[in-house]
């Protein structure tokens, strides 16, 4: 890609490099006739706004209307600040600005197209269209890439910048819509670069599509596929019951990776004419190797999974023999020794929670979201999402169910309110058909929680309720809430109060990191609660066992050092 020229200002593209920074306005308010204690409190704001923002007083445009702009996307909490705080440094910012006679006009700190850039979109006869190309022409203008220049590294390139800048909401529909547009205004104005740009994509398939492998393959595909949907009763060692629709997908997707990994290893596409060819030992090995080295040499959980299909079809379709079948067996299990118990973008995530503030915020939010709904002016819906959201999130913290059961909890089938100790509770339960891994869920929420989720019942989710509907969450049609909708609800709720970035599923871990830190040891209640066998239980949590025996250790430290000080030991 072409390298940036000096003319890019600070790595921004977006900033007109003659825009002033505060790093000047700073120097400006040493020779305004001010008090010292004014001073020093309006460049305390700039240098706070700065930290805020993680960039240096040389890096910050001094404009108004960019402070503005820029401060709408700090979030107090994870900032470790008040809203209030905000808003001070803000209006002392702004001061500060107008003090120094900084401009508050969007046009001033905006990078202007160059002039080759300028009469492209001045040919646009769409000014949403102009608007769409205008980061592109600033992007590529910093660059010095004139129009026809643009390849679709520049799109690429455009994509990493706006992820990384904080002004827009999501990027990568940003960068699309300028593609497309640049496609389409090709067939439509004279003398438009001829080249055709492709949207950048975070993950580039890499997999071949199944119907491109010989048709005696897919056909052998197709065969065990029925097997697993529609399970023969005589069948000695067939499944049970028939495997949910997402993990039939599931299943054919990972022999489409594993043919594909063979393929792209260098195997004739026609020499893999039934699963049989998958599941050959050498085959199987090429393709993991394949597997584990797009992945940095190392074993994942889904490369795990994948060599347990294959044994899978090993052993009840292809039928190898028994010396076949256990060195299959020994390959997957020295995989599942490798594999780390959690992935690692989910320990990311949890690392969030032991900071002992964050851990407090995400336990106590359904009583701020409670308290949030309680305030006087909030319009109906607002509060019914509010209160919504509290009683998924308690639920989740008390009985951390997958977001699919959570979502499609129905108040006819799986809820009952009964007294208990003179108390009124809530039970959860679901059947084992409705649960992934085919277990029964039962878990009981306390008085408190019943609470709330009577006041959601009473007061919220009558605002939601568009058509009758028996479903906890229910969606405008009648049926359940989407579990995607349902998930992004939570996901931007905690984001919202906490500063924090915590998804649905990620419960179920901090479910292990609660249970793990507050009774050590106790894998047992922690499979029961999240409806899985002892040893995933133990394999998945463990870590969180061994940071609170090091905590407990590190504390018989401080203890041995408290009873031993040096003045206090007197040699015999």
């Amino acid at each position: 890609m072409t390298q940036p020229n000096p003319n890019m200002a600070n790595g921004d593209p977006f900033v007109d490099p003659a825009t002033p920074r505060m790093s000047a306005v700073l120097g400006q308010l040493e020779e305004l006739d001010l008090s010292p204690t004014r001073r020093r409190d309006l460049r305390s704001a700039i240098r706070s706004l700065c930290r805020l923002i993680g960039k240096t007083p040389e890096e910050v445009p001094a404009n108004i209307n960019w402070v503005h702009v820029r401060l709408r996307r700090v979030h107090p909490v994870s900032a470790g600040i008040s809203d209030k705080r905000v808003k001070n440094i803000k209006a002392d910012v702004i001061k500060a600005l107008g003090l120094c006679g900084c401009s508050r006009e969007r046009s001033d700190w905006l990078r202007q197209p160059s002039p080759h850039w300028q009469v492209l979109l001045d040919r646009i006869p769409d000014k949403h269209d102009r608007w769409k190309l205008m980061q592109l022409a600033q992007y590529c203008t910093a660059l010095g890439v004139a129009p026809g220049e643009v390849d679709n590294e520049h799109p690429a390139g455009l994509l990493a910048v706006l992820e990384t800048e904080t002004f827009v909401d999501k990027p990568a529909g940003k960068v699309g819509a300028a593609v497309g547009v640049w496609n389409r205004l090709r067939e439509t104005i004279e003398g438009w670069p001829a080249r055709v740009l492709v949207a950048p994509r975070k993950k580039e398939p890499w997999t071949i599509p199944l119907a491109t492998f010989p048709e005696s393959f897919q056909a052998d595909v197709e065969r065990w596929i029925e097997r697993l949907a529609r399970p023969c009763l005589l069948d000695e060692d067939g499944p049970v019951k028939p495997l949910r629709p997402s993990t039939i997908r599931h299943r054919r997707f990972q022999i489409q990776e594993i043919a594909s990994a063979l393929v792209l290893s260098g195997r004739e596409m026609s020499s893999i004419d039934s699963l049989a060819a998958l599941v050959d030992l050498d085959a199987f090995k090429t393709g993991l190797r394949f597997m584990i080295g797009r992945f940095g040499d190392k074993p994942t959980e889904a490369i795990h999974g994948l060599a347990m299909g294959m044994k899978a079809i090993a052993t009840h379709h292809v039928r190898v023999d028994d010396g076949h079948l256990k060195e299959m067996r020994r390959i997957c299990q020295r995989l599942n020794l490798q594999v780390e118990g959690l992935r690692e973008k989910n320990r990311r995530r949890l690392e969030q929670l032991d900071d002992d503030i964050n851990l407090a915020r995400l336990l106590h939010l359904p009583a701020q979201l409670l308290k949030e709904a309680s305030k006087p002016g909030l319009r109906d819906h607002r509060r019914a999402l509010l209160l919504q959201a509290a009683v998924a999130i308690e639920i989740l913290l008390y009985a951390p169910l997958r977001i699919g059961n959570l979502s499609a909890l129905s108040l006819e089938r799986h809820i009952r309110f009964v007294t208990t100790r003179r108390q009124r509770c809530t039970t959860i339960s679901i059947p084992a058909h409705e649960v992934k891994n085919g277990k029964d869920l039962n878990h009981e929420l306390s008085p408190e929680s019943t609470k709330l989720l009577k006041l959601y019942l009473d007061e919220a989710r009558p605002v939601l309720l568009q058509e009758p509907s028996d479903y906890l969450f229910p969606a405008q049609n009648g049926g359940p809430r989407v579990a995607a909708s349902l998930s992004n609800l939570i996901k931007t709720t905690i984001r919202e109060f906490t500063g924090m970035v915590i998804h649905a599923h990620l419960f179920r871990s901090i479910a292990g990191k609660i249970h793990s830190t507050v009774q050590p040891g106790d894998f047992v209640t922690l499979s029961h609660v999240i409806s899985d066998s002892l040893k995933t239980a133990m394999k998945s949590y463990a870590q969180f066992e061994q940071k609170a025996a090091l905590r407990h250790y590190q504390g018989s430290v401080d203890a041995a050092r408290r009873r031993y000080r040096p003045e206090d030991v007197h040699h015999g």
